[in-house]
């Protein structure tokens, strides 16, 4: 039966060249999708809705043998950076709000 972690707690890794393929694709950013001011709400939903890593990457195990590794496929697509960016302001908002109080 396929489980999706080794028993050994042990991870695969993607290949070196993985992620310079990721970094020689071609960037771009959508500018709109950047708050222009934040809210406690707003913040907060963004940090809700996107995960904190890239949810495509699977490990397939049987036993102790890896069978099948799908590397994360966020390189790939071009607004993943820039969605990760916009999470890390919202939480350094929130933080800001926090350390206020």
């Amino acid at each position: 039966m396929f489980t999706t972690k080794s028993a050994s707690g042990r991870r695969a890794r993607a290949p070196k060249w993985w992620g310079k393929f990721g970094e020689a694709l071609p960037k771009f950013s959508l500018p709109f999708l950047r708050p222009k001011t934040w809210t406690k709400k707003l913040a907060y939903e963004w940090v809700n809705q996107i995960p904190d890593k890239c949810p495509f990457e699977r490990q397939f195990w049987i036993g102790e043998t890896l069978m099948l590794y799908i590397p994360p496929l966020c390189p790939l697509n071009p607004v993943s950076q820039q969605l990760y960016s916009i999470k890390l302001e919202a939480k350094t908002y929130l933080y800001d709000l926090e350390k206020l109080d």
